[in-house]
């Protein structure tokens, strides 16, 4: 199934972001392990964490300037799966 993403809220005291999807499915998104990892170390940076935006048609998240991405669906299967 394709996921399409309504609304985030970027949380960087905690490096979490809770993603709405269009179905009215909420999933809190947790990125404090993967900032200790290669390119996402960046993200690091409070100001850049917040920078998050949705990708092209609500299909993913994404850091536009440090190109960055992450897919919708696997943002659901990963988080959703945590958060039940």
């Amino acid at each position: 199934m394709f996921y399409t993403i309504k609304t985030i809220e970027p949380n960087a005291t905690n490096y979490n972001i809770k993603i709405a999807y269009s179905d009215n499915v909420t999933i809190m998104a947790d990125f404090k392990e993967l900032l200790e990892k290669g390119v996402m170390t960046v993200l690091k940076n409070p100001v850049v964490f917040n920078q998050v935006q949705i990708g092209n048609k609500g299909r993913s998240i994404m850091w536009q300037e440090q190109d960055i991405d992450f897919c919708a669906d696997s943002l659901r299967l990963k988080f959703w799966q945590d958060n039940h």
